[in-house]
């Protein structure tokens, strides 16, 4: 059980560091994780029963931040949230495997798909570290990449 505590604490200071020094891209990001791992701990959880077959309330959160990583990859000025999307991809692949196969012990399953969030903090954080470097050398970091419109600063 101290391994939850200590990712919760992990990805809190992440969190928050993004949240006060991080770029418009590395702030949502941010939220995006803190709701998935708030829904992600209101799912019940029973040692005799869960990681047992398909955690369909997992796959469900996990597919809704996946589409939020794809948008936040496709229109944010920064690389870093193409691969923090392709690691929650291999999350939601995760979910997969335990689909083909019903014998995969559910601790297997469980370490798997919990493990893997661990890149993806580390991979914010480097976010977050790379806008800070950026706006020192630079003195802006434009957030957005859209190039259907006029690239603003204010907006």
């Amino acid at each position: 059980m101290i391994h939850v505590y200590v990712f919760n604490i992990l990805q809190g200071a992440v969190c928050l560091y993004a949240l006060l020094r991080g770029g418009r891209p590395e702030r949502w990001t941010a939220i995006m994780l803190l709701v998935a791992s708030g829904a992600t701990w209101l799912i019940p959880f029973d040692p005799a029963t869960s990681f047992r077959s398909i955690d369909t309330m997992g796959l469900a959160i996990d597919l809704v931040l996946m589409g939020g990583l794809t948008v936040m990859a496709a229109v944010a000025n920064r690389f870093w949230p193409l691969w923090l999307a392709a690691v929650h991809l291999l999350a939601i692949g995760v979910h997969g495997v335990r689909g083909f196969d019903p014998g995969l012990m559910p601790w297997m399953y469980a370490v798997a798909a919990g493990k893997l969030a661990y890149p993806m903090i580390l991979l914010l954080a480097l976010g977050v570290m790379r806008h800070q470097r950026r706006l020192a050398l630079y003195g802006r970091d434009p957030d957005w990449s859209l190039p259907w419109r006029e690239q603003r600063d204010d907006v």
